[in-house]
């Protein structure tokens, strides 16, 4: 990727995140690229579409049907803009305790697979998500088979590793994040509750959250 729009915020003074906030958004209205800082890895993400699903998978390196979660920046715009997902107990009280945080949930909606969906809780993207008002579909910011960015520098080398895009690409830059791993990822579907994928969220938080035991 030859490319891109990069804008620093530095996280700590939300008094300067207006020129980035602003054009995150236009980014995605434009259906251009988004990559973005989440509470645990950076992002790339871009307005909830099949075509730009499969163009972010593209980028990556995996086949672009693989489905991608989706971001909101409240519980009320997911249930809006997704109305055949199943909101049951667990996921009500997983989203009350950990959202906005490093969760993933996937819901039931009829597929074969579910449908991944969180807020999350980095204060940026929260802002940009809040004025977006819709959702985003994103992953984990690196290729196929690599460990996710963390730092600036390693998200400049993904995307210059990457492919031309075919639109528009901004970068918010907000620094090194915490250390940690992807999100914890917790499926509802069906009767039993499962662990995914495990991350900052534990188990035993978890099982105390839903009253039951994991």
């Amino acid at each position: 990727m030859r490319e891109y729009r990069e804008i620093r915020l530095d996280p700590r003074n939300p008094l300067v995140w207006e020129p980035g906030v602003s054009a995150a958004v236009e980014t995605l209205e434009e259906g251009g690229i988004l990559v973005h800082p989440t509470s645990t890895v950076y992002g790339i993400g871009a307005a909830a579409t099949r075509e730009l699903n499969a163009e972010i998978n593209r980028l990556k390196g995996r086949p672009r049907n693989r489905s991608l979660i989706r971001l909101a920046g409240s519980v009320e715009v997911l249930r809006r803009e997704l109305p055949g997902a199943a909101w049951d107990e667990r996921a009500e009280k997983l989203a009350t305790e950990f959202w906005p945080g490093p969760m993933t949930l996937i819901l039931d909606d009829g597929s074969d697979e579910g449908l991944a969906v969180r807020v999350d809780g980095h204060p940026i993207l929260l802002v940009v998500l809040g004025r977006w008002r819709s959702l985003m579909t994103s992953t984990s910011l690196n290729l196929e088979g690599e460990p996710a960015a963390t730092r600036h520098r390693p998200v400049r080398e993904v995307l210059e590793a990457m492919p031309e895009p075919a639109g528009p690409t901004t970068f918010l830059a907000a620094g090194s994040l915490p250390a940690s791993t992807s999100s914890t990822i917790v499926s509802v579907r069906g009767k039993a509750t499962e662990i995914i994928r495990k991350g900052p969220i534990d188990r035993r938080r978890i099982a105390r959250c839903l009253g039951e035991t994991l």
